[in-house]
């Protein structure tokens, strides 16, 4: 009976700032040859999941992206936009603009910028292999999927003071924490279980028999509403707290120790 592996990638799979190591490539291989199903799920937009899908030479498969709110089939060029902030994405604009705090806007294939950005920020976000960022005085509202903040996790201060000033329960909208760097606007609905639960309608899967990994705050919808949640040891302690099974960190590869055991069951 094949399995269903859903995998997020930034500091679980890979190493932020780093490229997939030779032993978890050789896991991933084997799951495939094995006729076993890999699912990403990640913040990344769909597009920037190509190296790692002809890396591994996937020729079919549906990925959840943008953190759920899209789901996509990059070897087809075929996506389903799940929950995306579109419009609202203005009033987004306006408070950032108004607290001068930067941010990249995320459409389906772009990240979009309306000024200069710090140089290093550009080249953090395109060694994830995020889209190429572009820049454009107009951005518009209704092609935005999700946005994005480098605010350090420890400048509590400044996530207070956009929390208060947007409001975005109101909106329909949450903020949220996908590493210690970043902070992003997502549509309320916009979650890795939803992406999750939309790919198990589509391919008539059933939850209780998936298998997740995840690290961070952004992960948690996902490991809750599949039967075999995973997290690795360098993953936040709000992951931890939860008390699920606990895989070598990402550096140790953890995720390839997941993939022998599963595969000498």
């Amino acid at each position: 009976m094949p399995k269903t592996l859903i995998l997020d990638i930034d500091n679980t799979l890979i190493e932020a700032m780093k490229e997939l190591q030779p032993r978890s490539e050789a896991a991933l291989r084997r799951w495939l040859a094995r006729g076993h199903r890999l699912v990403f799920a990640s913040g990344k937009n769909a597009c920037a999941l190509d190296d790692l899908i002809a890396l591994l030479n996937m020729r079919e498969g549906w990925h959840i992206a943008s953190n759920g709110g899209v789901l996509a089939e990059p070897s087809t060029g075929r996506f389903e936009r799940l929950a995306c902030v579109g419009a609202r994405s203005e009033r987004c604009m306006e408070v950032m603009d108004a607290l001068f705090i930067p941010y990249y806007v995320y459409t389906l294939d772009e990240i979009v910028v309306n000024r200069r950005m710090p140089q290093d920020q550009i080249d953090h976000l395109e060694f994830l292999k995020d889209p190429k960022v572009v820049r454009r005085r107009s951005i518009d509202p209704q092609a935005v999927v999700k946005l994005l903040m480098f605010i350090d996790e420890t400048d509590e201060a400044k996530v207070t003071m956009l929390q208060h000033q947007l409001q975005p329960e109101f909106l329909g909208l949450h903020l949220v924490r996908t590493s210690s760097l970043l902070l992003e606007i997502h549509d309320q609905h916009q979650t890795k279980a939803a992406g999750v639960q939309a790919l198990a309608e589509k391919l008539k899967l059933d939850l209780n028999e998936l298998y997740a990994v995840g690290d961070s705050e952004n992960d948690i919808s996902m490991l809750e509403i599949v039967g075999h949640p995973y997290i690795v040891a360098n993953a936040s302690q709000s992951l931890k707290d939860r008390g699920w099974p606990q895989l070598a960190s990402c550096r140790e590869e953890g995720v390839a120790d997941l993939i022998d055991e599963l595969l000498s069951c």
